[in-house]
Protein backbone atom coordinates (compact mmCIF):
# COMPACT_ATOMS: atom_id res chain seq x y z
CA UNK A 1 0.00 0.00 0.00
CA UNK A 2 1.63 3.40 -0.79
CA UNK A 3 1.86 5.11 2.12
CA UNK A 4 3.73 8.39 1.07
CA UNK A 5 2.22 11.68 2.14
CA UNK A 6 -0.31 13.53 -0.97
CA UNK A 7 2.40 16.17 -1.08
CA UNK A 8 4.67 13.89 -2.98
CA UNK A 9 2.15 14.05 -5.80
CA UNK A 10 1.68 17.70 -5.64
CA UNK A 11 2.53 19.57 -8.93
CA UNK A 12 5.09 22.44 -9.09
CA UNK A 13 1.86 25.21 -8.89
CA UNK A 14 0.38 23.52 -5.79
CA UNK A 15 3.48 23.10 -3.61
CA UNK A 16 4.26 26.96 -4.74
CA UNK A 17 0.83 28.34 -3.08
CA UNK A 18 0.64 26.28 -0.12
CA UNK A 19 4.47 27.64 0.57
CA UNK A 20 3.25 30.96 -0.01
CA UNK A 21 0.06 31.10 1.67
CA UNK A 22 1.91 29.44 4.51
CA UNK A 23 4.83 31.89 5.08
CA UNK A 24 1.79 34.58 5.14
CA UNK A 25 -0.20 32.56 7.84
CA UNK A 26 2.56 32.85 9.08
CA UNK A 27 2.74 36.96 9.53
CA UNK A 28 -0.89 36.83 10.16
CA UNK A 29 -1.80 37.35 6.72
CA UNK A 30 -4.43 35.59 4.03
CA UNK A 31 -6.04 33.49 6.51
CA UNK A 32 -8.41 31.29 4.23
CA UNK A 33 -11.92 31.35 6.25
CA UNK A 34 -14.13 28.38 6.58
CA UNK A 35 -16.40 29.87 8.83
CA UNK A 36 -20.09 29.83 8.33
CA UNK A 37 -20.29 33.57 8.86
CA UNK A 38 -17.93 34.18 6.47
CA UNK A 39 -19.02 32.57 3.64
CA UNK A 40 -22.27 33.03 4.08
CA UNK A 41 -21.69 37.22 4.19
CA UNK A 42 -19.38 36.70 1.05
CA UNK A 43 -22.12 35.04 -0.86
CA UNK A 44 -24.75 38.03 0.16
CA UNK A 45 -22.11 40.69 -0.66
CA UNK A 46 -20.76 38.92 -3.92
CA UNK A 47 -24.48 38.20 -5.20
CA UNK A 48 -26.12 41.67 -3.72
CA UNK A 49 -28.89 39.52 -2.43
CA UNK A 50 -29.92 38.49 0.96
CA UNK A 51 -32.74 35.59 1.01
CA UNK A 52 -31.40 32.14 0.57
CA UNK A 53 -35.22 31.52 0.94
CA UNK A 54 -35.47 27.50 2.15
CA UNK A 55 -32.56 27.35 4.35
CA UNK A 56 -32.86 23.00 4.62
CA UNK A 57 -28.98 23.67 3.75
CA UNK A 58 -27.74 24.59 6.99
CA UNK A 59 -27.07 21.84 9.09
CA UNK A 60 -25.39 19.77 6.42
CA UNK A 61 -23.17 22.49 5.74
CA UNK A 62 -22.48 23.42 9.30
CA UNK A 63 -21.54 18.92 9.43
CA UNK A 64 -19.19 19.86 5.97
CA UNK A 65 -17.61 22.84 7.79
CA UNK A 66 -16.98 21.01 11.02
CA UNK A 67 -15.35 17.96 9.43
CA UNK A 68 -13.00 20.29 7.02
CA UNK A 69 -11.28 22.02 10.53
CA UNK A 70 -11.44 18.74 12.21
CA UNK A 71 -10.85 16.13 10.04
CA UNK A 72 -9.65 16.89 6.32
CA UNK A 73 -6.35 17.88 7.36
CA UNK A 74 -6.60 20.83 4.75
CA UNK A 75 -3.51 22.47 3.05
CA UNK A 76 -3.86 26.03 2.30
CA UNK A 77 -4.66 24.66 -1.49
CA UNK A 78 -7.18 22.59 0.11
CA UNK A 79 -8.95 25.26 2.06
CA UNK A 80 -8.76 27.63 -0.96
CA UNK A 81 -10.57 24.91 -3.39
CA UNK A 82 -13.38 24.18 -0.16
CA UNK A 83 -14.24 27.44 0.11
CA UNK A 84 -14.57 28.38 -3.62
CA UNK A 85 -16.70 25.18 -3.78
CA UNK A 86 -18.95 26.42 -1.13
CA UNK A 87 -18.99 30.35 -1.78
CA UNK A 88 -20.13 28.90 -5.46
CA UNK A 89 -23.07 26.79 -4.04
CA UNK A 90 -24.31 29.44 -1.69
CA UNK A 91 -24.15 32.41 -3.99
CA UNK A 92 -26.12 29.79 -6.87
CA UNK A 93 -28.68 29.05 -4.12
CA UNK A 94 -29.33 32.90 -3.83
CA UNK A 95 -29.62 33.06 -7.51
CA UNK A 96 -31.95 30.48 -7.33
CA UNK A 97 -34.04 31.90 -4.71
CA UNK A 98 -34.56 35.55 -7.06
CA UNK A 99 -35.63 33.28 -9.49
CA UNK A 100 -38.29 31.27 -7.79
CA UNK A 101 -39.16 34.43 -6.21
CA UNK A 102 -39.66 36.68 -9.24
CA UNK A 103 -41.37 33.24 -11.14
CA UNK A 104 -42.86 30.82 -9.07
CA UNK A 105 -44.51 29.33 -11.90
CA UNK A 106 -40.80 27.72 -12.50
CA UNK A 107 -41.48 25.48 -9.67
CA UNK A 108 -44.96 24.43 -11.20
CA UNK A 109 -42.84 22.44 -13.89
CA UNK A 110 -43.48 18.95 -14.29
CA UNK A 111 -40.68 16.32 -14.65
CA UNK A 112 -41.87 13.40 -16.83
CA UNK A 113 -41.04 10.05 -16.60
CA UNK A 114 -37.32 10.80 -16.79
CA UNK A 115 -34.81 7.79 -17.40
CA UNK A 116 -32.62 7.29 -14.31
CA UNK A 117 -29.04 5.32 -14.37
CA UNK A 118 -28.31 4.03 -11.40
CA UNK A 119 -25.43 1.57 -10.47
CA UNK A 120 -22.23 1.67 -8.68
CA UNK A 121 -19.37 4.68 -9.74
CA UNK A 122 -17.23 2.64 -12.28
CA UNK A 123 -19.96 0.12 -13.72
CA UNK A 124 -20.31 2.19 -16.70
CA UNK A 125 -22.99 4.75 -15.83
CA UNK A 126 -21.32 7.56 -17.50
CA UNK A 127 -20.87 6.02 -21.02
CA UNK A 128 -24.67 4.88 -20.89
CA UNK A 129 -25.53 8.27 -20.11
CA UNK A 130 -23.67 10.31 -22.66
CA UNK A 131 -24.64 7.84 -25.31
CA UNK A 132 -28.24 8.06 -24.22
CA UNK A 133 -27.81 11.89 -24.06
CA UNK A 134 -26.53 11.90 -27.61
CA UNK A 135 -30.11 11.60 -28.52
CA UNK A 136 -31.57 15.03 -29.26
CA UNK A 137 -35.15 14.06 -28.12
CA UNK A 138 -33.84 14.23 -24.43
CA UNK A 139 -32.82 16.27 -22.63
CA UNK A 140 -29.52 16.17 -19.93
CA UNK A 141 -27.53 18.38 -17.14
CA UNK A 142 -24.62 19.89 -18.70
CA UNK A 143 -21.39 20.21 -16.51
CA UNK A 144 -21.55 23.93 -16.68
CA UNK A 145 -24.86 24.18 -15.37
CA UNK A 146 -24.34 21.77 -12.82
CA UNK A 147 -21.71 23.96 -11.35
CA UNK A 148 -23.59 27.07 -11.69
CA UNK A 149 -27.55 26.32 -12.37
CA UNK A 150 -28.84 29.09 -11.31
CA UNK A 151 -29.89 32.55 -14.13
CA UNK A 152 -28.92 35.69 -12.79
CA UNK A 153 -32.51 37.67 -13.56
CA UNK A 154 -30.39 40.87 -14.57
CA UNK A 155 -28.30 40.14 -17.46
CA UNK A 156 -29.37 39.48 -20.49
CA UNK A 157 -28.46 36.44 -21.33
CA UNK A 158 -29.51 34.88 -17.38
CA UNK A 159 -25.59 35.46 -16.90
CA UNK A 160 -25.58 32.17 -19.25
CA UNK A 161 -22.29 33.28 -20.56
CA UNK A 162 -20.14 33.88 -17.83
CA UNK A 163 -21.62 31.19 -15.72
CA UNK A 164 -20.56 28.83 -18.82
CA UNK A 165 -17.08 30.34 -18.83
CA UNK A 166 -16.40 30.19 -15.72
CA UNK A 167 -17.10 25.93 -15.64
CA UNK A 168 -15.04 26.05 -18.83
CA UNK A 169 -12.31 27.43 -16.62
CA UNK A 170 -12.26 25.53 -13.42
CA UNK A 171 -12.72 22.20 -15.35
CA UNK A 172 -9.49 23.36 -17.35
CA UNK A 173 -7.72 24.24 -14.11
CA UNK A 174 -8.64 20.46 -13.30
CA UNK A 175 -7.07 19.27 -16.27
CA UNK A 176 -4.19 20.74 -15.81
CA UNK A 177 -3.51 20.52 -12.28
CA UNK A 178 -4.91 16.93 -11.90
CA UNK A 179 -4.93 15.24 -14.86
CA UNK A 180 -5.11 11.81 -12.81
CA UNK A 181 -8.59 13.04 -12.16
CA UNK A 182 -9.64 13.54 -15.61
CA UNK A 183 -8.28 10.30 -16.83
CA UNK A 184 -10.93 9.02 -13.87
CA UNK A 185 -13.38 11.07 -15.22
CA UNK A 186 -13.10 13.63 -18.14
CA UNK A 187 -15.19 16.13 -17.77
CA UNK A 188 -15.93 19.02 -20.71
CA UNK A 189 -18.46 22.24 -19.84
CA UNK A 190 -20.81 21.33 -22.42
CA UNK A 191 -20.79 17.49 -21.93
CA UNK A 192 -23.46 15.54 -19.80
CA UNK A 193 -23.22 15.72 -16.37
CA UNK A 194 -24.89 13.65 -13.46
CA UNK A 195 -26.79 15.15 -10.75
CA UNK A 196 -24.02 14.91 -7.83
CA UNK A 197 -23.20 18.42 -9.16
CA UNK A 198 -26.99 19.60 -8.10
CA UNK A 199 -26.47 17.65 -4.36
CA UNK A 200 -23.46 19.69 -4.22
CA UNK A 201 -25.62 22.68 -4.02
CA UNK A 202 -27.06 21.38 -0.45
CA UNK A 203 -24.23 19.68 0.79
CA UNK A 204 -24.93 16.33 1.13
CA UNK A 205 -23.76 14.63 -1.86
CA UNK A 206 -20.97 11.59 -1.94
CA UNK A 207 -18.21 14.30 -2.74
CA UNK A 208 -17.71 15.04 0.94
CA UNK A 209 -18.03 10.93 1.62
CA UNK A 210 -14.48 11.18 2.16
CA UNK A 211 -14.94 12.37 5.72
CA UNK A 212 -15.25 9.53 8.37
CA UNK A 213 -17.61 11.93 10.61
CA UNK A 214 -19.34 13.43 8.14
CA UNK A 215 -20.34 10.15 6.48
CA UNK A 216 -21.58 8.61 9.51
CA UNK A 217 -23.70 11.83 10.05
CA UNK A 218 -25.20 11.71 6.49
CA UNK A 219 -25.79 8.18 6.58
CA UNK A 220 -28.47 8.82 8.83
CA UNK A 221 -29.48 11.71 7.71
CA UNK A 222 -32.56 12.22 5.84
CA UNK A 223 -32.08 13.81 2.13
CA UNK A 224 -35.51 13.96 0.99
CA UNK A 225 -35.09 18.25 1.27
CA UNK A 226 -32.06 18.29 -0.98
CA UNK A 227 -33.40 15.67 -3.39
CA UNK A 228 -36.71 18.01 -3.67
CA UNK A 229 -33.87 20.96 -4.23
CA UNK A 230 -32.31 19.30 -6.90
CA UNK A 231 -35.32 18.78 -8.61
CA UNK A 232 -36.12 22.35 -8.29
CA UNK A 233 -33.18 23.28 -9.93
CA UNK A 234 -33.89 20.86 -12.57
CA UNK A 235 -36.85 22.39 -13.64
CA UNK A 236 -34.99 26.13 -13.02
CA UNK A 237 -32.22 24.45 -15.38
CA UNK A 238 -34.86 23.77 -18.18
CA UNK A 239 -37.21 26.74 -17.75
CA UNK A 240 -33.99 28.88 -18.64
CA UNK A 241 -33.58 27.12 -21.51
CA UNK A 242 -36.75 27.38 -22.86
CA UNK A 243 -37.29 23.55 -23.26
CA UNK A 244 -40.79 22.02 -23.51
CA UNK A 245 -42.16 20.76 -20.48
CA UNK A 246 -42.73 17.41 -21.47
CA UNK A 247 -39.27 16.95 -23.06
CA UNK A 248 -37.74 13.55 -20.53
CA UNK A 249 -34.38 13.86 -18.67
CA UNK A 250 -31.80 11.27 -18.75
CA UNK A 251 -30.16 11.76 -15.02
CA UNK A 252 -27.31 9.27 -13.14
CA UNK A 253 -24.99 9.35 -10.68
CA UNK A 254 -24.01 6.33 -7.92
CA UNK A 255 -25.52 8.39 -5.03
CA UNK A 256 -29.28 7.82 -6.34
CA UNK A 257 -28.33 3.83 -5.16
CA UNK A 258 -27.81 4.77 -1.47
CA UNK A 259 -30.99 7.25 -1.66
CA UNK A 260 -33.20 5.08 -3.84
CA UNK A 261 -36.19 5.42 -2.13
CA UNK A 262 -35.64 9.50 -1.57
CA UNK A 263 -34.92 9.19 -5.39
CA UNK A 264 -38.17 7.72 -6.54
CA UNK A 265 -40.51 9.28 -4.18
CA UNK A 266 -39.50 12.57 -5.61
CA UNK A 267 -39.38 11.15 -9.18
CA UNK A 268 -42.29 8.63 -8.42
CA UNK A 269 -42.77 7.69 -12.37
CA UNK A 270 -39.04 7.22 -12.98
CA UNK A 271 -37.75 4.39 -15.44
CA UNK A 272 -34.90 3.18 -13.27
CA UNK A 273 -31.95 1.45 -15.53
CA UNK A 274 -29.61 0.04 -13.18
CA UNK A 275 -25.93 -0.75 -14.17
CA UNK A 276 -24.03 -3.78 -12.55
CA UNK A 277 -20.18 -4.49 -12.67
CA UNK A 278 -17.92 -6.80 -11.06
CA UNK A 279 -17.00 -5.30 -7.62
CA UNK A 280 -13.44 -6.11 -7.97
CA UNK A 281 -13.22 -3.47 -10.26
CA UNK A 282 -15.98 -0.99 -9.15
CA UNK A 283 -14.61 -0.85 -5.66
CA UNK A 284 -10.84 0.02 -6.40
CA UNK A 285 -11.65 2.32 -9.44
CA UNK A 286 -14.17 4.39 -7.08
CA UNK A 287 -11.60 4.67 -4.55
CA UNK A 288 -8.95 6.04 -7.06
CA UNK A 289 -11.01 8.54 -8.54
CA UNK A 290 -12.05 9.51 -4.67
CA UNK A 291 -8.29 9.55 -3.90
CA UNK A 292 -7.61 11.95 -7.41
CA UNK A 293 -9.89 14.18 -5.78
CA UNK A 294 -8.60 14.38 -2.82
CA UNK A 295 -5.02 14.14 -3.25
CA UNK A 296 -3.93 17.84 -4.27
CA UNK A 297 -5.53 19.44 -0.92
CA UNK A 298 -4.03 17.37 1.64
CA UNK A 299 -0.43 16.88 2.67
CA UNK A 300 -1.12 13.82 4.79
CA UNK A 301 -1.73 10.65 2.81
CA UNK A 302 -5.38 9.71 2.62
CA UNK A 303 -5.56 6.79 1.27
CA UNK A 304 -6.28 4.79 4.07
CA UNK A 305 -9.26 7.30 5.23
CA UNK A 306 -10.80 6.73 1.23
CA UNK A 307 -10.47 2.93 1.80
CA UNK A 308 -12.25 3.02 5.03
CA UNK A 309 -14.74 5.43 3.96
CA UNK A 310 -15.10 3.77 0.20
CA UNK A 311 -15.21 0.07 0.86
CA UNK A 312 -18.37 0.78 3.81
CA UNK A 313 -20.13 2.78 1.28
CA UNK A 314 -20.05 0.47 -1.80
CA UNK A 315 -21.88 -2.25 0.76
CA UNK A 316 -24.37 -0.04 1.83
CA UNK A 317 -25.12 1.75 -1.49
CA UNK A 318 -25.57 -2.12 -2.39
CA UNK A 319 -27.72 -3.07 0.43
CA UNK A 320 -29.60 -0.03 0.42
CA UNK A 321 -30.46 -0.14 -3.33
CA UNK A 322 -31.42 -3.97 -2.99
CA UNK A 323 -34.34 -3.39 -0.21
CA UNK A 324 -35.37 -0.33 -2.37
CA UNK A 325 -35.84 -1.87 -5.29
CA UNK A 326 -38.71 -3.98 -3.80
CA UNK A 327 -40.85 -1.32 -3.27
CA UNK A 328 -40.46 -0.15 -7.16
CA UNK A 329 -43.11 -1.37 -9.85
CA UNK A 330 -41.12 -4.15 -11.77
CA UNK A 331 -42.30 -2.28 -15.00
CA UNK A 332 -40.00 1.03 -14.13
CA UNK A 333 -36.97 -1.49 -13.16
CA UNK A 334 -34.80 -2.71 -15.97
CA UNK A 335 -31.16 -4.20 -14.91
CA UNK A 336 -28.00 -4.12 -17.39
CA UNK A 337 -24.64 -4.94 -17.35
CA UNK A 338 -20.89 -3.70 -17.88
CA UNK A 339 -20.30 -6.64 -20.58
CA UNK A 340 -23.34 -6.33 -22.11
CA UNK A 341 -22.60 -2.82 -23.12
CA UNK A 342 -19.05 -4.29 -24.61
CA UNK A 343 -20.63 -7.03 -26.34
CA UNK A 344 -23.67 -5.57 -28.12
CA UNK A 345 -23.93 -1.86 -26.91
CA UNK A 346 -26.71 -1.40 -30.04
CA UNK A 347 -28.46 -4.75 -28.94
CA UNK A 348 -28.63 -2.96 -25.15
CA UNK A 349 -29.85 0.31 -26.01
CA UNK A 350 -32.96 -1.27 -28.00
CA UNK A 351 -33.84 -3.11 -24.50
CA UNK A 352 -33.51 0.40 -22.77
CA UNK A 353 -35.21 2.00 -25.57
CA UNK A 354 -38.17 -0.50 -25.18
CA UNK A 355 -38.40 -0.50 -21.76
CA UNK A 356 -38.56 3.56 -22.00
CA UNK A 357 -41.12 3.69 -24.69
CA UNK A 358 -39.23 5.45 -27.15
CA UNK A 359 -38.11 4.11 -30.58
CA UNK A 360 -34.89 3.78 -31.21
CA UNK A 361 -34.00 5.62 -33.96
CA UNK A 362 -31.15 5.17 -36.92
CA UNK A 363 -30.27 8.95 -36.14
CA UNK A 364 -30.10 7.82 -32.32
CA UNK A 365 -28.14 5.00 -33.30
CA UNK A 366 -25.50 6.75 -35.70
CA UNK A 367 -25.44 9.88 -32.87
CA UNK A 368 -24.07 7.16 -30.28
CA UNK A 369 -21.80 5.28 -32.37
CA UNK A 370 -19.51 8.72 -33.17
CA UNK A 371 -19.82 9.41 -29.73
CA UNK A 372 -18.45 6.07 -28.74
CA UNK A 373 -16.11 5.96 -31.84
CA UNK A 374 -14.58 9.23 -30.27
CA UNK A 375 -14.21 8.58 -26.56
CA UNK A 376 -12.84 5.09 -27.31
CA UNK A 377 -9.99 6.86 -29.53
CA UNK A 378 -10.00 9.99 -26.66
CA UNK A 379 -9.50 7.19 -23.78
CA UNK A 380 -6.17 5.47 -25.55
CA UNK A 381 -4.86 8.33 -24.26
CA UNK A 382 -5.46 8.85 -20.74
CA UNK A 383 -6.93 5.62 -19.67
CA UNK A 384 -7.58 5.71 -15.71
CA UNK A 385 -5.44 3.03 -14.41
CA UNK A 386 -6.26 1.75 -10.50
CA UNK A 387 -5.22 -1.29 -8.42
CA UNK A 388 -6.75 -2.89 -5.20
CA UNK A 389 -3.11 -3.23 -3.50
CA UNK A 390 -3.03 0.88 -4.08
CA UNK A 391 -5.16 0.90 -0.85
CA UNK A 392 -4.03 -2.28 1.21
CA UNK A 393 -7.06 -4.28 0.09
CA UNK A 394 -7.24 -7.87 -1.48
CA UNK A 395 -9.90 -9.31 -3.57
CA UNK A 396 -11.22 -11.82 -0.52
CA UNK A 397 -11.83 -8.87 1.37
CA UNK A 398 -13.99 -7.03 -1.27
CA UNK A 399 -15.49 -10.08 -2.24
CA UNK A 400 -16.21 -10.86 1.36
CA UNK A 401 -17.94 -7.53 1.88
CA UNK A 402 -19.86 -7.48 -1.98
CA UNK A 403 -20.92 -10.85 -2.63
CA UNK A 404 -24.18 -10.26 -1.68
CA UNK A 405 -24.67 -7.98 -4.34
CA UNK A 406 -22.79 -10.38 -7.29
CA UNK A 407 -24.69 -13.45 -6.17
CA UNK A 408 -28.25 -11.40 -6.11
CA UNK A 409 -27.18 -9.85 -9.54
CA UNK A 410 -25.61 -13.15 -10.88
CA UNK A 411 -22.06 -10.45 -11.58
CA UNK A 412 -19.64 -12.09 -13.24
CA UNK A 413 -15.80 -12.13 -12.16
CA UNK A 414 -13.84 -10.06 -14.66
CA UNK A 415 -10.70 -10.68 -16.18
CA UNK A 416 -8.20 -9.05 -14.06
Amino acid sequence: MDTKPSSHYHPPQVKKFNRIRRCLNAVGLAKIDLSEASLLATARQETGLDCFGDESFLPSLRMLLKCLETEAQLNPFGRQVQRTRILRSLKNRLWANACFEAHPEILQRKIVAPIIIVGPGRSGTTRLQRMLTTDTRLQHLKAWEGFNPAPHLESPDFGKTIRRIEAKALLEKVRHLNPGAYAAHPMDADWAEEEILLLDHSFCSLQAFAFRDYYDWLLNDDRTTAYRYMADLIKLISWSRGDAEGKRWVMKTPQFMLDLDVLMSTFPDAQIVFTHRDPLKTVPSMMSLMWNFAVLNTDHSCRTRIKDVWLDLCEKMAQRSMEARGSIPAAQQLDVYYEEMNNNWRETMQRIYNFSGIEFTPAAESAMNQWLTHSEKENRHGAHRYLLEEFGLTTSEVDARMMFARQRHDIPYEKR
